[in-house]
């Protein structure tokens, strides 16, 4: 089993594990390449692309004049702890045992509008690039036609035969792996709040519960679909009527 997940927008490269052995991530190379035509964009050029304050932008320049593909240990940090949004704070690294981060190790992955594909290991600078946002490089008109073909076949040839893949990616980033060149089966999640008699979308409360997943199936060693259908955590269950063979929704 696989599970994936979105990275984050807010990063700390302070955060470190004495539970991994770092690693450069698979795809350095085509993230250097990527970075080579970020590098040069003015201040103003980041504040129009990304939909950010001034502020951000200034911050973001800074953060693309000091990237490297081969940083220090002080200069990065391992990906599944440098990430530290919503998904993130459920997922809470940190706080996990040895035994849970092996199996993130081999089963979890996070992709990235930078560096791809990440490992849990896979040192990352402080940067921001979002999957959906229009930036042309090179001949691509987007981060999707550079990196769909790409990470579509790294997973395959990650995947064992009849391995699940859990999808906890948001839509922008999940939009990169194309399903129909995938050779294995994909789970979609589906999270709602009870409020006031009716059931409800919450995002933020959608990406806290992603994280909770992937603590989860961490903490319990998941294998199994069913295995994955006992998540029960922060007050969450499996909605046997509206789940589907593709698709777990959990409702609290």
């Amino acid at each position: 089993m696989k599970i994936i997940t979105s990275p984050a927008k807010l990063m700390n490269t302070e955060n470190s594990t004495d539970l991994l052995r770092t690693t450069s991530p698979k795809f350095i190379d085509d993230a250097a390449f990527i970075h080579s035509f970020l590098k040069p964009k003015s201040p103003k050029y980041l504040s129009e692309l990304m939909e950010i304050s001034p502020k951000l932008a200034d911050e973001n320049w800074e953060r693309n004049q000091k990237w490297k593909a081969k940083p220090t240990t002080k200069e990065s940090a391992p990906a599944m702890f440098a990430f530290t949004g919503e998904v993130y704070r459920g997922l809470d690294a940190k706080t996990l045992d040895k035994k849970a981060v092996d199996y993130l190790q081999k089963n979890y992955r996070m992709i990235s509008g930078l560096y791809g594909l990440l490992k849990p290991s896979d040192k990352v600078m402080l940067y921001r690039l979002e999957m959906g946002r229009p930036f042309e490089f090179d001949e691509y008109k987007n981060l999707y036609s550079f990196w769909t073909e790409k990470l579509t076949e790294q997973l395959n040839s990650e995947m064992k035969k009849n391995e699940l893949l859990l999808f906890l990616c948001s839509n922008e980033y999940g939009k990169v792996i194309d399903r129909k060149k995938l050779n294995h089966k994909v789970i979609d999640f589906e999270f709602y709040e009870l409020r006031e008699g009716k059931l409800k979308t919450i995002v933020v409360y959608t990406k806290h519960a992603r994280g909770l997943v992937v603590r989860f199936c961490a903490e319990t060693q998941a294998k199994t679909l069913n295995d994955v259908k006992a998540f029960n955590y922060e007050g969450y269950r499996i909605d046997e009527e509206k789940s589907t063979d593709t698709k777990l929704v959990f409702t609290r």
